[in-house]
């Protein structure tokens, strides 16, 4: 059994499946609830709201919005989910992202989230300890595969390497 210290990095729609009743979100909120170490960009942080602004903020869903905005902040402030934030004013940092964006046609938060993994806070971790991502968007899966990254898409079972 192993016993490294794996890092999980939610995507957007892995963030949104713990609020919004999807396909996969039985999955992500069971491994969710059960584990810890859970880690995305800042820009995914923003881009979450975004998206739940746009599923839920319609006058019959304005409570169920307001306390899932209120429920996701506390998860960056409580440290569940640690925001690590890339910067991206830095041109070759910028360059670096825009370049798996446009290789991959993700769009530039998918992009971040691809270079965090890959140069970020938690690059070097490897072996048992190899940082994940979890994602259920098939093209940000391909280009995390295609830059070595353990891939977990939510909306299918977990894979067994997930709780090893």
């Amino acid at each position: 059994m192993s016993i490294g210290v794996k890092v999980k990095y939610f995507d957007t729609s892995a963030i949104v499946k713990l609020f919004v009743n999807e396909v996969g979100s039985g999955h992500i909120n069971d491994y969710y609830i059960n584990n810890c170490n859970f880690c995305c960009t800042e820009m995914t942080f923003y881009e979450a709201f975004n998206v739940l602004k746009t599923k839920l903020f319609k006058k019959d869903s304005m409570e169920k919005y307001f306390k899932c905005v209120d429920d996701l902040a506390i998860m960056g402030w409580g440290g569940k989910l640690e925001i690590e934030t890339i910067t991206m004013h830095d041109y070759s940092v910028f360059k670096e992202v825009n370049a798996i964006a446009i290789k991959y046609k993700i769009d530039v938060a998918d992009a971040i989230q691809i270079y965090a993994i890959v140069k970020g806070k938690y690059s070097f971790f490897a072996a048992d300890s190899k940082t994940i991502l979890i994602t259920a968007d098939k093209r940000l899966e391909k280009a995390g595969k295609d830059n070595n990254i353990r891939v977990w898409n939510c909306e299918k079972d977990r894979p067994d390497w997930l709780d090893n």
